[in-house]
């Protein structure tokens, strides 16, 4: 193999192509901030790019390190293990698994702008990411990006509230007039309709918890990354945002009823409802 196929691109060709990269995903950005400021479930798409954008900077020097072992490694010459130069120019090598990647991204990319489905193209954008990592500077160094790029997924809004919303409206309903009843409340219901004894109520999407459950499930995968501990402890972590997000809901409407009961709907409405 040619020593010069480890030859490192250069610098403002790399950046040439990141840049060249969210270009081409300039529509789909576009769509992500205009859907940030109006579906109310993915309000934290932002926060969620800062912090994927200081992991990629305290990640930084993972690159710059495997550069300079790359320039200290050009003074061994033909040191070869099989086929290959065990150097850590390998490690900054493009990979045609990297541009398998980047043609896949950009083939769905593709599809999905031409049928107007911004937010497959969205989910897009993370694997670009990565098939350009592996391309530019190797696998090696594009694994410990992974974390980042991975969470770029979740400010991408998807159409869950159509789908999952109706769901959680009628399993709240049920689950927090059974929790009401607990408490001595005596409400019924029947599909997402609650029955108390003075006031009627309707758990519609909005109250389903879905906002919530989003909203944890954000926060329990950044808290379950950071956390110190076994790897296991940190998985259970992040699969518990799930019951506990809906738990919390179920609770929240269940001490709605609660004060409705005692005091009127309009006190129930006024200190829970959101």
């Amino acid at each position: 193999m040619n020593s010069k196929s480890f030859r490192p691109i250069h610098a403002r060709w790399r950046a040439f192509f990141f840049i060249a990269a969210l270009f081409v995903f300039l529509p789909t950005w576009l769509w992500l901030f205009d859907a940030w400021q109006s579906d109310p479930y993915y309000s934290h798409g932002p926060l969620v790019v800062l912090v994927s954008l200081y992991f990629f900077w305290t990640r930084r020097r993972v690159i710059a390190r495997t550069a300079s072992e790359a320039k200290q490694d050009e003074a061994i010459p033909k040191l070869k293990v099989g086929d290959c130069f065990a150097s850590a120019r390998l490690a900054m090598t493009s990979n045609n698994f990297g541009f398998a990647l980047l043609a896949i991204a950009l083939a769905l990319h593709l599809y999905a702008i031409t049928w107007r489905a911004y937010y497959i193209s969205a989910l897009m954008i993370p694997l670009a990411l990565l098939g350009l990592l592996v391309v530019l500077y190797g696998a090696r160094v594009a694994k410990n990006f992974l974390f980042p790029l991975a969470f770029l997924v979740l400010m991408v809004p998807l159409p869950l509230a159509e789908q999952i919303g109706p769901v959680l409206e009628g399993w709240t309903a049920s689950s927090a007039t059974a929790l009401a009843q607990m408490l001595g409340v005596p409400a019924t219901n029947n599909g997402s309709q609650v029955f108390l004894a003075n006031s009627t109520f309707t758990v519609g999407i909005p109250c389903g918890g879905l906002r919530s459950l989003i909203a944890i499930i954000t926060l329990t995968t950044l808290f379950a990354y950071i956390m110190q501990g076994a790897a296991w402890a940190r998985g259970a972590i992040f699969f518990a945002a799930i019951p506990i997000a809906l738990a919390a809901n179920t609770l929240r409407i269940a001490l709605l009823f609660f004060v409705a009961q005692r005091w009127g709907a309009d006190a129930g409405l006024t200190f829970f409802d959101s």
